[in-house]
């Protein structure tokens, strides 16, 4: 690994300006030979190609009326940076049913990209505007999965972006068309990702991104280790790098022709090559992120102190290289400074963006970033209505808030508590509904986004809403990190269908909590819940492991940072005596596991290709101890499963349930000696 470093160190990638006026928001190994252990460049041109060919030319449509600031010659220019991230497909508002101070019933829009649109209007009429996205653009919802993510680089190209990171779910898809997979080796594990990234109108960047032959960051069409843009005048650097827990959080076999090397070196050589070219600043979009608790002082960020604040980390290791950060992965909020360098990450789903507000001041050899300047904004949510103060909030509800990465799964730990959503029901009900207004205007949807995003919406329409015969009492909620009432519900479905559509007996099966990438809500339940809830397309494996091979697994699970897995036919109990974590796992009939009986577990394709902590016990087990059933989708098995069951979720509340997972203390454990007498 440390010869990988270096070599990415002193890797020099030259760059070409290029300018980019804004346009206004709206305007017109193979499975049949490998053990499944390890899943075009519009308007870029591709010109002066040394090194890779790295470099491309921007070539977009000119906007009508430049912004304040767009004058090359300008004294002083104000950059507004727009960060998104992990949008998963939800490209359409969601619509809310609030009764205003008057007692009519009103629908308000939260989210949506249409509505996004407006906000971006108004931002661009007064600073000119950097928008990236720090990745995990497409997988996550039935109208971007059904066209691999089309809709969403359709909007993207409307939005204006001026780049994006690679997330580790863009590998989801696998080769375009209907394989999640590659099946045979001449099937392109990366392919749909490849289709994608050509429609874009602009670049992919990714300098952590290894092919695998050459060692080099990859050189497909329109992806880039990094790209110099000219905004309003001032020259910008901009760097993207994806996270290093991609090959646990994405399927492994698309990872087959690519490696994800270390994100600081690969950044550090990035940002003094674009410092060599004269760049005002350099900012990184990159998919790693942290959780905070709060907003009110950005130079405060204790409220991110948690096992999860990895992008926070990363900035303090890069020491200066880049002078500003959109992070995203965890699904969750910052908007604070490390140091001198602000960092900034919006949640999930398309619910809200962030904003830096970067002054640059003119000298005698070009622009400056004054640092000093630098102002931060609190996550903005995008709401079709003005929202109360801060005070008249409610916890955000976890279906709009994931609580952490997943099934291709993995990474981010949710705090304690979270920012509250003002863009709510209970929040709005009894106010004055007034319009929103940004930046002293009123927010518009775009009707321009919406026209691209309608026949997409249109296609998935009547699958989402049928409804699948099933009535759920109360919600069922979900936990990243812990037990839940989904999760056990799901894990049971997966036991008994695999029981039912292989015909053979199987004694356990488990859900990882980061394949739930929803919850399931009271009343009448939809194909279109279930798909939410389940978006991924992993198909059914079972695998054969002894009582030892499964006290291995959930003595790092319990330990880890990744998403708990929760089990079916299986009680676990766990407590620390000493240093030492003691774990034991009983059968249904409450004896402890033989460690030398082989067991039949369930679990999806994506584990038993080493997702999670899977990969540490796959070389152990001898030919034979796994199959795949290519067949069998884990989210159809499911519901049909679902639509026969009569247990105790569609009866009693969830808490009748007795729990599976019985720890002295929450995950992940961590076990301390004794303090000396």
């Amino acid at each position: 690994m440390k010869v990988l470093a270096q070599l990415i160190s002193s890797l020099q990638f030259p760059t070409e300006t290029f300018s980019r006026a804004r346009p206004a928001a709206g305007a017109a190994p193979s499975r049949a030979s490998t053990p499944r252990a390890g899943r075009g460049a519009g308007r870029w041109g591709l010109a002066a190609l040394p090194l890779l060919g790295l470099l491309g030319c921007a070539q977009p449509a000119a906007r009508a009326v430049p912004p304040p600031g767009a004058d090359a010659k300008a004294a002083e220019v104000t950059i507004a940076l727009v960060g998104t991230s992990d949008l998963h497909g939800y490209v359409e508002p969601r619509a809310l049913k609030v009764t205003d101070q008057a007692g009519v019933s009103q629908m308000v829009s939260r989210g949506g990209l249409a509505l996004f649109a407006g906000y971006l209007e108004n931002l661009r009429r007064r600073y000119p505007v950097l928008l990236l996205d720090a990745g995990d653009l497409f997988q996550g919802t039935m109208v971007s999965n059904l066209g691999e993510g089309r809709v969403v680089i359709a909007a993207y190209n409307l939005l204006g972006y001026d780049g994006a990171a690679v997330g580790n779910h863009e590998f989801d898809y696998g080769p375009a068309g209907p394989l999640t997979v590659p099946t045979r080796p001449e099937d392109d594990p990366t392919g749909a990702l490849k289709a994608r990234i050509a429609e874009a109108k602009f670049p992919f960047l990714t300098a952590n991104v290894l092919d695998k032959a050459t060692g080099q960051p990859v050189a497909w069409p329109n992806i880039y280790p990094s790209r110099k843009v000219v905004i309003g005048g001032v020259p910008i650097g901009i760097i993207g790098a994806v996270t290093e827990d991609t090959p646990r959080t994405t399927n492994l076999l698309n990872l087959r022709d690519v490696t994800i090397a270390p994100i600081a070196p690969a950044v550090r050589a990035q940002a003094a090559a674009l410092r060599q070219q004269g760049v005002a600043a350099v900012v990184l979009t990159v998919h790693e992120g942290a959780n905070c608790s709060s907003f009110a002082n950005p130079r405060d960020a204790t409220a991110c102190k948690n096992n999860d604040e990895r992008v926070l980390s990363l900035v303090a290791a890069l020491g200066g290289a880049v002078d500003a950060v959109v992070g995203g992965h965890s699904h969750a909020g910052i908007a604070h400074f490390v140091g001198e360098v602000p960092v900034v990450q919006s949640f999930a789903m398309g619910q809200a963006f962030g904003r830096i507000d970067l002054v640059f001041r003119r000298g005698p050899s070009g622009y400056v970033l004054d640092k000093a300047r630098t102002q931060i904004h609190p996550p903005t949510e995008l709401c079709s209505v003005a929202l109360p103060s801060e005070g008249s909030t409610q916890a955000p509800p976890a279906t709009e808030t994931p609580a952490g990465e997943g099934s291709a799964a993995a990474a981010g730990t949710p705090p304690a508590t979270r920012p509250a959503w003002r863009c709510d029901p209970k929040v709005l009900a009894g106010k004055v509904l007034r319009p929103m207004e940004y930046e002293g205007r009123p927010v518009v949807a775009s009707a321009a986004v919406e026209a691209v995003l309608a026949p997409h919406i249109e296609k998935a329409a009547e699958r989402r809403a049928s409804l699948i015969g099933v009535t759920l009492p109360v919600r069922l909620r979900r936990h990243y990190k812990n037990e839940s009432p989904l999760g056990v519900l799901l894990a049971d479905l997966i036991r008994s269908g695999a029981e039912r559509a292989t015909g053979e007996h199987v004694d356990f099966a488990f859900q990882n909590g980061g394949g739930i990438r929803n919850e399931l809500p009271a009343g009448p339940l939809t194909y279109g819940h279930l798909f939410e809830v389940l978006p991924f397309d992993n198909r059914l494996a079972l695998l054969r492991l002894t009582g030892a091979n499964l006290l291995d697994l959930y003595e790092r699970n319990l330990q880890g940072a990744h998403g708990v897995m929760v089990p079916s036919g299986l009680t676990v109990e766990a407590s620390c005596v000493g240093p030492k974590l003691v774990v034991t796992l009983r059968g249904t009939d409450g004896k402890p596991l033989d460690p030398h009986r082989t067991y039949t577990i369930a679990v999806s394709d994506f584990l038993a290709s080493g997702g999670d902590n899977f990969s540490a016990i796959l070389p152990l087990l001898p030919e034979g101890s796994l199959r795949y059933f290519d067949s069998l989708m884990l989210r159809e098995l499911t519901l049909t499963e679902l639509q026969r069951y009569r247990g105790p979720f569609l009866g009693g509340p969830p808490e009748s349930v007795p729990p599976r997972l019985r720890l002295s203390t929450p995950r992940p454990m961590k076990c301390a000696a004794s303090p000396p007498p």
